[in-house]
């Protein structure tokens, strides 16, 4: 399979699909059944966004493939948020749920094609979304692991009046991030009436209790003016699906008073959020419009750390803060001390992210006429405030509290874009042809905020650990404000020299302070063969300059060895700094990317659709977090010497370099079909299907061993795909989907492999329209509660039964009850 990929894809210079995929997605939508008999004028006339500036252009015309996701379309996933309704809706995107994994378990890493999440540009109304304050770090997998992308689950769905999902390298349109494709989220512009909507559901254990309502409104804003507002809160308690560990069952045997529960949290976090959007707009005459919207978000989340235990009991140690110190009853910690007072049976360290998200963008534009334009102005801020309790910093000794505020991470953006189109009505090609350009300046700033001095600080107790136990405080070395700016100048045109012919180019010059220059281009052509059958075909380049985060984020985490088995002090480095150069590091440079695409739609007039598209996307110099390196005592010597906190217990370093070539190669096919049995009752069927390989272009030598080159190829799905069908039969409807998840390896120890087998999950929901205004639906998702295999014994002897780093998840099955009102 793999080579017959490549032999097809490697020659592709022409990209395809686009038309067949998004009328897909629109022939799944469960607007009012007369309107739903078959695939109709208006689903294909459904006016798209993304992927070209004319003004006219549909679904069925776009010159490159997408999806379009209307809200009762989303509302069937049985999710509440964008990150989980896309994954189960567009194979080709994933989002993962990683417990004990830090601040990645606050803000899930989402891939789109094998490429993460800065790879992927998330537009709302059109407008590029700031990026997540939170740099990924211990996602299991070097594709996701040291990304900064933006974070998906902002919005509350029911502020959305559909989910344009672009499958394309897109740089050159949309400038960094869009190596791999674009998303857009279109907020709704109702101007009276609302609805609400109430979620309730419970895992299959009796546990992780979720809470979900979410209402919107509309009202006029004067004549020609619009205000819509939505809200969304979110309340969900933990799972827990670790097993024991064997020291805290030895314990227990003991007789040792004070032993938690739940000594390994394997599941979803302590979560509770609340969202908010306005989109508004008016009408000042003369075909000028003036918009805002914005949101805000606030979310608490908690997971639990891996247990400490407090004795030698069951074959393991008692872990290093239960040390004795050589220094107890000196001049500088006269007293003894002894953490078992505190924490008898050991303790679980309770990490806790406060996120805050703010999003602000207000302009004037002109869609009418020959002549259009735009100029806008934007602000976004992700913060995050971190807190670790039930925990600490062991070198203080009695002096230690047990609570800490180790420290914040900011991420700011301020941009200014103006843009222009102008229609050249013409004789020489059978349409008109516009021409779009236009500037932007962008800036961030990432702010690393100090944390308690107790967080960071070397107590009397210098041979015991230091610092927040589990994840320790960002000290005055490590904090401070961090800047990045950028323009651009970017160019498109748009015709059709003959009739049911399309071509598109497009190119941009982008600038950074800190990473020079760089000019990208898109060339996208559409050729009709047929009224059933068309062509499409794309080429592009693309740019990515790190993100901030990447060039001066940093941190120090206890993390558990999957060697060993026993806890460590690790550290992610600032590239090119001197305590990396320790190590070797060199400062990091842009990511350039070249993509091609090649595919065909079939869509005869009878209700049937398929597509299937090629594409291949390579990236050089590709921004990666390096693998693990273990210290030696001359480096922890070097590291001490340069004042680098914590230097010389540092026991293993990473960093971000630019050391690897990569590609990926795939193909997706989409297929559907609406079968009407009359008097309004219909069957939708639904298919698609994602293939991805990874490989890594360049020598890896020096940076991956033979194992992890075989983690970092091997260690997703190739495969994944989902089926559906949707009865609809008056007011009932009943929906049943299989999602399938292909065979993968997960790496285990130095070079041991761990199989994972493939798997399907199964959903389905049943709703009734009682009506118009208000429904009913009862659903369940993984509905026969399957779990993903372990990590090997050595884990499973420390609680880690099920993968953490599953791509589906660790928590099994979910059933729900939801309402919907309209008014």
């Amino acid at each position: 399979m793999k080579s017959w990929i490549s032999r097809i894809v490697l020659p592709s210079v022409l990209t395809i699909v686009g038309v067949a995929e998004a009328r897909a997605q629109a022939v799944m939508t469960d607007a009012d059944p007369e309107t739903q008999v078959a695939m109709t004028d208006a689903d294909a006339e459904d006016i798209v966004v993304l992927g070209s500036r004319r003004r006219d252009r549909t679904i069925a015309d776009s010159p490159v493939a997408i999806d379009v996701f209307e809200p009762e379309v989303v509302s069937t996933t049985g999710y509440t948020d964008v990150n989980d309704a896309l994954r189960t809706l567009v194979p080709a995107f994933n989002a993962q749920r990683l417990p004990l994994n830090d601040g990645s378990s606050f803000v899930r890493p989402i891939t789109l094609r094998a490429s993460p999440s800065d790879h992927v540009l998330l537009l709302l109304n059109k407008k590029r979304r700031h990026r997540s304050a939170i740099v990924q770090i211990g996602t299991g997998h070097a594709t996701t692991s040291g990304s900064q992308g933006q974070d998906f689950n902002v919005i509350p769905t029911i502020a959305l009046s559909r989910i344009e999902v672009l499958r394309d390298g897109a740089s050159a349109q949309y400038g960094s991030d869009a190596i791999a494709g674009v998303i857009n989220l279109e907020l709704k512009e109702d101007t009276e009436g609302g609805s609400v909507t109430a979620h309730i559901g419970q895992y299959y254990k009796n546990d992780g209790d979720t809470y979900d309502i979410q209402g919107n409104f509309g009202l006029p804003l004067g004549d020609g003016g619009f205000m819509n507002v939505s809200a969304q809160y979110t309340d969900q308690a933990k799972t827990f699906r670790g097993g024991q560990p064997v020291g805290a069952v030895a314990l227990r045997a003991l007789g040792q008073p004070g032993v938690p529960e739940h000594p390994l949290e394997l599941g979803e976090p302590d979560y509770r959020s609340f969202k908010t959007v306005l989109n508004a707009g008016k009408d000042l005459g003369a075909d000028v419009e003036a918009y805002f919207f914005a949101n805000y978000m606030m979310t608490d989340s908690t997971v639990g750390f891996s247990y400490r235990q407090s004795r030698a009991a069951g074959g393991f140690p008692a872990h290093a803060s239960f040390g004795n110190s050589a220094l107890d009853g000196t001049a500088a910690h006269p007293e003894i001390f002894d953490l078992t007072t505190i924490y008898p049976g050991g303790y679980v360290p309770q990490f806790s992210g406060d996120l805050t998200d703010l999003g602000l963008v207000g302009g004037l534009r002109k869609e009418q006429g020959a002549f259009a334009w735009d100029v806008s102005a934007r602000l976004g801020k992700s913060k995050v405030d971190y807190t670790i309790s039930n925990t600490i910093n062991p070198s203080l000794g009695v002096r230690s509290p047990t609570t800490f505020k180790p420290g914040s991470l900011e991420q700011k953006e301020v941009q200014l874009d103006a843009e222009g189109s102008y229609t050249v009505a013409t004789d020489a090609f059978a349409s008109d042809l516009l021409v779009f350009g236009g500037v932007s300046y962008r800036k961030e700033t990432y702010t690393i905020g100090q944390g308690d001095v107790a967080s960071y600080a070397v107590g009397p107790l210098r041979d015991l650990p230091v610092g927040s136990n589990g994840f320790q405080g960002f000290s005055p070395d490590i904090a401070g404000a961090f800047d990045s700016s950028s323009y651009a100048v970017f160019a498109e045109a748009d015709t059709d020299p003959l009739e049911g012919w399309n071509v598109a180019i497009a190119g941009r010059y982008e600038d950074y302070k800190e990473f020079g220059d760089n000019f990208s281009f898109k060339a996208a052509s559409r050729y009709e063969l047929s009224d059933a059958f068309a062509v499409r075909g794309s080429v592009s380049t693309g740019f990515r300059a790190p993100a901030a985060g990447q060039v001066f984020g940093t941190s120090q985490t206890s993390q558990i060895d999957r060697i060993t088995n026993n806890f460590i002090l690790d550290a992610v480095l600032v590239p090119g700094s001197p305590a990396a150069q320790v190590f070797g590091s060199a400062p990091l440079i842009p990511e350039t990317s070249f993509n091609k695409s090649a595919g065909i739609v079939f869509s005869p007039d009878n209700g049937f659709l398929a597509t299937l598209d090629f594409y291949q996307i390579d990236v050089d110099d590709r921004l990666l977090l390096t693998p693990s390196v273990n210290t030696t005592a001359a480096q922890r010597a070097a590291l001490a010497a340069l004042g680098f906190p914590n230097g010389a217990s540092v026991q293993q370093v990473r960093y971000f370099q630019n050391k690897l070539d990569t590609r990926v190669r795939g193909v997706d096919f989409v297929g559907t079909y609406k079968l009407g049995w009359g008097g309004g009752n219909e069957t939708d069927f639904s298919l698609a299907v994602n293939y991805n390989e990874q490989h890594l272009k360049s020598d890896p030598t020096g940076f991956y061993t033979p194992a992890q080159v075989i983690e970092f190829e091997e260690g997703t799905p190739n495969w994944r795909g989902n089926a559906s069908i949707t009865n609809r039969i008056g007011d009932f409807s009943l929906m049943t989907r299989g999602t399938y998840y292909g065979a993968w390896k997960r790496l285990s120890g130095a070079a041991d492999f761990l199989p994972r087998k493939a798997v399907v999950l199964f959903d389905v929901e049943a709703s009734y329209d009682f009506t118009e205004q208000f429904g009913l639906a009862v659903g369940a998702r993984n509905l026969f509660d399957k779990y993903p295999p372990g990590r090997g014994p050595g884990l499973a002897a420390n609680g880690i039964i099920y993968d953490n780093h599953s791509v589906f998840g660790v928590s099994g099955g979910y059933y729900y009850l939801s309402g919907r009102l309209n008014f």
